[in-house]
């Protein structure tokens, strides 16, 4: 019942750390002394997925609104981000999720928000960041044992 809970609180950081926690999406993977670690990542991945998956339906609803235009062309160096991301996405794709999402540390949840508002193909963008995740908790998991190696633990 334990690993059964877990793998809940699992699934629930990670909706959490797409949604509004500035926190790193990589934590879960060093429960793996007490969770079998496919399931970690299993759990982690979907959370991510779903919570990234809500923040775009959010962000499209956003960038829809008269305030958010209101804000774009209030604040010069919003508007310079929002057109930047834009193209970034236009021109790499959900690849680009893929590979920022990939990289340790990154910022995810702004990222998320920042995709989410010029994205377009939800499925593939929530897909991404789900996926991105796991390459990342890979990383992470592996620079933790390479890290214990050379200290001899």
């Amino acid at each position: 019942m334990h690993v059964l809970a877990g793998l809940l609180l699992i699934f629930i950081y990670e909706v959490g750390a797409a949604v509004i926690l500035p926190t790193p999406s990589e934590i879960p993977v060093f429960g793996y002394n007490y969770i079998p670690l496919g399931w970690i990542f299993l759990f982690a991945v979907l959370g991510k997925t779903v919570g990234s998956y809500i923040v775009f339906l959010g962000g499209a609803k956003a960038k829809e609104t008269a305030r958010f235009a209101r804000f774009l062309a209030d604040h010069e160096w919003a508007k310079r981000a929002y057109d930047w991301s834009e193209r970034f996405v236009r021109r790499y794709g959900m690849i680009a999720v893929f590979a920022l999402m990939s990289i340790p540390g990154f910022p995810d949840t702004a990222s998320i928000y920042l995709f989410a508002i010029v994205g377009r193909r939800p499925i593939a963008f929530a897909l991404a960041a789900g996926l991105g995740t796991a390459v990342r908790m890979v990383i992470v998991l592996f620079a933790f044992h390479g890290i214990r190696q050379l200290a001899g633990s």
